[in-house]
């Protein structure tokens, strides 16, 4: 496997800080190789050099040090387990293997809940066919409109170069609903309902077929719940919650009721629960799925995305603790205390997760989200890297 293989698997394993799974990942990419092929000794020096480069700096005062900091202790989190480098035998994993092996536990997932998804395909390619090779996707379904039109063959499609281990058996689960929605009035366009009913039914429900509810848990994190991620994103967050909805009232049933009454039943479904009247659809009801509706519950109710900071400020306030003075925060975090103090003390007026007086933290929740975390728990307290990394 490649570096980025490997980093990629250990993201959506491995709870990170970074609010911005695409900008952790640019950041390390100036300091390694993502595309060499890795051997455990390869991996562990490539990973270790990386650390070194990071934190050069003994005493923090700018936002880039800060940065660089966070980034070298999530890397550290990622690779290493108890002052030792981890390896947990990715080197052996074949990616497309994998995703095609996931073909088969999805059609059967799907099947359990009356949908019939046995005759849709898999097929990676190098670029997708015209005029879809214009489009920088991951993935698609076309439908039957765009094998009339554009001779497609039927199937969900992957590009080679953005397979992503773990993301896209994800995602490959999200895409079979659209080719199931497509077969019967593919003229309607999709997008809307259509996309959180998909991530309920596909990326949740079918994908925990494929890995467990942790992992799941993290990929929606860094997928929907990142800051600064294209607006699209969002979106699909926003009708999922909608969707949710309609899972709780019908179940898995309802929701596989209206994926086989394809894409006009779904938007006339989607301006019913805008206009509050979701409780008189009709349409079957049923098979409540414990683990799906957990998974759920945590990403569209639970948890809370909006707690992220810049790198100084999030290396600061992660040493917060009530009692504590300014100066001691700042000598906890490695920051200099004339830089320091005067971020503490905005960020204190500004986030209101603790209060400072006189010098001195009065009161904090800070430490709360801190042991929510330590005890295995999903980050709360993020930090957002840059856009761009300084050269």
């Amino acid at each position: 496997m490649k570096f980025s293989d490997i980093l990629f698997t250990r993201a959506y394993t491995v709870p990170g800080s970074f609010a911005n799974l695409e900008r952790f990942v640019t950041n390390l990419s100036r300091r390694l190789d993502l595309d060499v092929e890795v051997t455990p000794p390869v991996c562990e020096i490539l990973v270790k050099d990386a650390l070194s480069a990071l934190r050069r700096v003994p005493l923090i005062e700018n936002e880039h040090d800060a940065e660089e900091h966070l980034v070298a202790d999530d890397l550290e989190k990622m690779f290493f387990e108890n002052g030792s480098f981890a390896w947990r035998g990715e080197e052996s994993i074949d990616i497309e293997a994998r995703l095609h092996e996931c073909v088969p536990v999805v059609h059967d997932r799907l099947e359990r809940i009356g949908l019939q998804a046995a005759e849709v395909p898999l097929r990676i390619v190098d670029r997708f066919p015209e005029p879809f090779d214009q489009f920088d996707w991951s993935a698609f379904a076309p439908d039957g409109e765009d094998q009339e039109r554009f001779a497609i063959r039927p199937g969900v499609y992957f590009r080679r170069d953005r397979l992503r281990p773990l993301y896209s058996e994800a995602l490959f689960a999200h895409e079979v609903i659209h080719t199931l929605t497509g077969a019967i009035d593919p003229e309607v366009y999709a997008m809307g309902l259509e996309e959180g009913i998909a991530e309920i039914v596909g990326s949740c429900y079918a994908a925990l077929g494929l890995m467990p509810p942790e992992v799941l848990r993290n990929i929606l994190v860094h997928g929907r719940h990142g800051c600064e991620r294209p607006k699209l994103w969002s979106v699909y967050l926003d009708h999922t919650r909608q969707a949710y909805l309609l899972f709780e009232r019908y179940g898995l049933r309802g929701l596989a009721d209206i994926i086989g009454r394809g894409r006009s039943f779904i938007h006339e479904v989607e301006r019913d629960l805008i206009l509050g009247k979701e409780l008189d659809l009709d349409i079957g009801s049923g098979l409540f799925d414990d683990e799906t509706r957990s998974l759920l519950e945590f990403h569209c109710c639970t948890y809370i995305p909006s707690h992220v900071f810049t790198p100084l400020e999030y290396l600061l306030i992660r040493h917060v603790e009530r009692g504590r003075n300014l100066d001691e925060v700042c000598h906890r975090a490695e920051v200099r205390s004339s830089i320091g103090r005067n971020v503490l003390r905005g960020l204190a007026s500004r986030s209101a997760l603790f209060v400072q007086s006189r010098g001195e933290i009065v009161f904090s929740n800070v430490e709360r989200y801190r042991d929510l975390e330590d005890s295995g728990g999903p980050r709360v307290l993020r930090y957002l890297p840059s856009s761009t990394v300084p050269a």
